[in-house]
């Protein structure tokens, strides 16, 4: 059972990012994962059980472009390609005033596509950089298979 200290539940303002080698100010970041899973038949309609297939975890970050000019230059310090770069984790912590901080990680964390806007009267540039996360999100110390 949780119990919310005062009351107050989790918001932007309560979410903190680390990224190993960057210091990014994200605007947005989003992740979710999912475990193949398919019921297996026999005689009759009914599911006799179920198998398991693979494992998979995804994201998405949001920076303005000032941030994610940062991450280009992460890249020519490295030597290493927009698309060849790995981050070894990607840690995200939320926590209350009060409370217990709660931290999930997204291990081994690759680029797979980068989405740029600009339109007439924007008052900010922003990219997207959606991601492939090998290593899994681990929740809380919770791992997800």
């Amino acid at each position: 059972m949780s119990i919310k200290v005062n009351g107050i539940n989790y918001g932007w303002g309560d979410v903190d990012t680390k990224i190993p080698g960057l210091n990014l100010v994200l605007q947005e970041i989003s992740y979710d994962d999912e475990q193949e899973m398919e019921e297996s038949y026999g005689k009759g309609s009914r599911p006799r059980g179920y198998g398991k297939g693979n494992y998979k975890g995804s994201g998405k970050m949001s920076m303005l472009r000032d941030d994610y000019d940062d991450v280009l230059d992460y890249c020519k310090a490295t030597g290493r390609p927009f698309y060849g770069v790995e981050l070894p984790s990607v840690v995200v912590s939320y926590g209350n005033p009060g409370g217990r901080t709660r931290i999930d990680e997204l291990k081994r964390v690759v680029f797979v596509k980068r989405s740029h806007k600009a339109a007439q009267g924007d008052k900010t540039l922003t990219v997207d950089i959606d991601l492939m996360i090998v290593g899994g999100i681990v929740e809380d110390g919770v791992e997800p298979v």
